[in-house]
C-alpha cells in the first residue's frame, strides 16, 4: 500500500517518508489507534516504502518487484504476526493462517471479528498470539534479509500476546537484529507490558478527518452524500465501524434493545427478569458479550454528552436518540465514572474467560446501584 492510498492521515503520510529516508525512525514503532483509523494501512505503507527498490521522495513507487510483492503479502523480508485461534493438536502460529491473512490484508480496514470469521473460528473464539510465535519470529530474523537491505515485522494487535510471548518479544526489542524494523499496531496499547511500550516509539493514529469516510463510502458503495455523512458521524472517524454500521445494522439494533432492557430492568430492580437478561447474554458467546459491553460503554458516553448539552459531539442513530430523550438525565457527573468502570471491568473479566453469568450479574448490580442510587 502506498501512502497516497491510505485514507486520510495526510500529516502522518507526509511526515514518514522523509523520516524513513533520513534514518530518523526508531527500530520499533507502536502505532496506537483503532483499525478503522488506518493504523494497519499506515503500517503497510511504511513497510512498502522501506522495502521499495525505487523510493520516491514522498512515496514508494508501487511498481517495482518489491512493491508488488508487498502488495500481495509475499515479500520474503516482510513478516506478519497476528492473533490466531487455538488448534487442538498443536500450538498455532501466524503462518498457519498465512493464506487467509494475505486475502484479508489487501483491504486493511477490518475488525478482529472479521479476522476470526476469515480463519473459520467460532463466534466465541479468543484469538491470541501464543508463545510458539516468538520462536517463529526469532527463527526468521536469525537469517539475513533475502532481497531488501532491511526487514519489517508487523505485529497486529500485540496486546493479544500471552505473557511468555510478550517477554520473549521484549528481549528482541532490547537487542534488535541489524536492519530490522518492528511495527506494532495496537488498539489497546495500555494492555501491553510497560517495558515493551518503553522500548517503542509511539505514534498516535487519530480518527479520520471529516469527509474522508463519507467520500470513501460513496466511492465504494455508491451511497448518497447524506447517507454517507450520517454513517460517518455515527462512526466517529472509524472506517471499520462505518462499514459495520452499513452491513450489520441488525446487530446494532440487537445491542440497542439489550442496552435499553438492561437500563430499564436495573431501574426497576426486579432480579427475576434481570436474571433472564443475564442468561440470554451469557448464552450468546464471549465475542458477542464483548461487543455488547463496548456498545453499552459507547451509549453511556453519548447519553452523558447529551446530558451536558454537547449535542454537536453526540453520535447516535435516530432510534438511540429516541431512548436518550428520557434516559440521558440519569447519566451524569455523579455516576458516569462508576458506570464506565463497571462496563470496563466486565469486559476485562469476560476477556479472561471468567464465568459470564457471575460477571454479568455483578455488572447488573453495579448498574442498579448507580443508575438509581438509594437516598
Amino acid at each position: 500500500m502506498k501512502f497516497q492510498e491510505v485514507l486520510g492521515q495526510k500529516s502522518l503520510c507526509a511526515a514518514f517518508p522523509a523520516s524513513l529516508k533520513s534514518g530518523h525512525v526508531a527500530h520499533a514503532q507502536l502505532f496506537a489507534g483503532k483499525s478503522g483509523y488506518g493504523s494497519l494501512a499506515l503500517a503497510l505503507a511504511v513497510a512498502q516504502y522501506l522495502l521499495c527498490s525505487n523510493q520516491g521522495d514522498d512515496d514508494s513507487c508501487g511498481e517495482c518487484p518489491a512493491c508488488r510483492k508487498v502488495i500481495k503479502g509475499v515479500h520474503p523480508d516482510l513478516h506478519f504476526v497476528y492473533p490466531v485461534v487455538k488448534k487442538k493438536d498443536s500450538a498455532p502460529v501466524s503462518d498457519d493462517y498465512l493464506q487467509q491473512w494475505r486475502e484479508i490484508v489487501t483491504s486493511p480496514y477490518f475488525s478482529l471479528d472479521e479476522w476470526i470469521e476469515k480463519m473459520g473460528g467460532e463466534e466465541n473464539a479468543q484469538p491470541m498470539i501464543y508463545a510458539a510465535e516468538s520462536a517463529n519470529i526469532i527463527k526468521k530474523l536469525s537469517l539475513k534479509p533475502f532481497e531488501a537491505d532491511c526487514r519489517v515485522v508487523i505485529i497486529w494487535l500485540p496486546e493479544r500476546m500471552n505473557e511468555e510471548c510478550a517477554n520473549k518479544l521484549l528481549k528482541i526489542l532490547e537487542e534488535p537484529y541489524p536492519g530490522t524494523y518492528f511495527i506494532l499496531v495496537s488498539e489497546q496499547p495500555e494492555r501491553l507490558l510497560t517495558t515493551i511500550r518503553s522500548r517503542t516509539q509511539m505514534v498516535i493514529i487519530p480518527m479520520l478527518e471529516k469527509g474522508v469516510i463519507a467520500h470513501e463510502l460513496g466511492r465504494r458503495y455508491g451511497l448518497s452524500a447524506e447517507r454517507g455523512r450520517w454513517l460517518e458521524r455515527i462512526a466517529a472517524g472509524d472506517m471499520v465501524k462505518a462499514i459495520e454500521l452499513l452491513n450489520d445494522e441488525s446487530n446494532r439494533a440487537k445491542n440497542r434493545e439489550m442496552f435499553i432492557s438492561l437500563m430499564r430492568l436495573c431501574w426497576t430492580r426486579d432480579m427475576v427478569p434481570v436474571n433472564r437478561w443475564v442468561n440470554e447474554l451469557a448464552d450468546a458467546g464471549r465475542e458477542r458479550q464483548k461487543r455488547f459491553l463496548t456498545y453499552a460503554s459507547e451509549m453511556l458516553r453519548e447519553n452523558f454528552m447529551r446530558n451536558l448539552n454537547k449535542d454537536e459531539i453526540v453520535y447516535m442513530t435516530p432510534e438511540e436518540e429516541q431512548f436518550s430523550v428520557r434516559f440521558a438525565p440519569y447519566v451524569n457527573e455523579n455516576n458516569i465514572v462508576a458506570l464506565f468502570a463497571a462496563m470496563e471491568q466486565a469486559a476485562i473479566e469476560i476477556g479472561r474467560n471468567g464465568n459470564a453469568k457471575i460477571i454479568l450479574t455483578d455488572l447488573c448490580i453495579k448498574v442498579m446501584q448507580n443508575i438509581r442510587p438509594t437516598t
